[in-house]
């Protein structure tokens, strides 16, 4: 049997130091990567739930709002099934729960740039967003840079 098999600890020193200088090379850019990612994924599922809501909105024949908070949103059918009005744009008991979203950590709506009354938006069961008198944009930011998701009065949503 030999005694001299397997590695030495100097060795194993010199690969995790040799490991250990490349990790540091390469996060910055694995960081910088995964920021814009976030980012873009986040813009493409707002963009898709606003899609969604517009849809629900025309299958249910009723108002679908969507509430907008700096880390999260959520979409709920208003109905005025839980004792309030119908397009009221705030969520009463009963009113179906579509979607409750929140953003990946590092990613914001910025709120201070939208012009929604209450941060809120509905769709009418034509697919319009009847409370937009001009396109709204929606600001996404995180440290990668910021994207826009651009909703207008007929209902079309686009990512810029």
């Amino acid at each position: 049997m030999r005694r001299d098999s397997g590695f030495t600890a100097l060795e194993v020193a010199v690969t995790l130091a040799i490991v250990a200088i490349l990790a540091s090379l390469t996060m910055p850019s694995f960081l910088r990567w995964l920021n814009g990612h976030r980012l873009r994924g986040s813009a493409i599922n707002l963009m898709a739930d606003i899609e969604r809501a517009k849809i629900k909105a025309i299958r249910e024949s009723s108002f679908v709002t969507i509430q907008l908070e700096a880390g999260r949103y959520f979409v709920f059918l208003d109905d005025g099934s839980g004792g309030g009005v119908a397009g009221d744009l705030i969520r009463n008991g009963a009113e179906g729960l579509i979607q409750d979203r929140y953003l990946p950590s590092g990613v914001q709506i910025v709120l201070s740039e939208l012009t929604l009354a209450d941060n809120r938006m509905r769709f009418n069961s034509r697919g319009q967003a009847p409370d937009l008198a001009v396109p709204e944009f929606i600001p996404l930011v995180s440290s990668a840079g910021r994207k826009d998701v651009r909703v207008n009065r007929l209902g079309s949503v686009r990512v810029q």
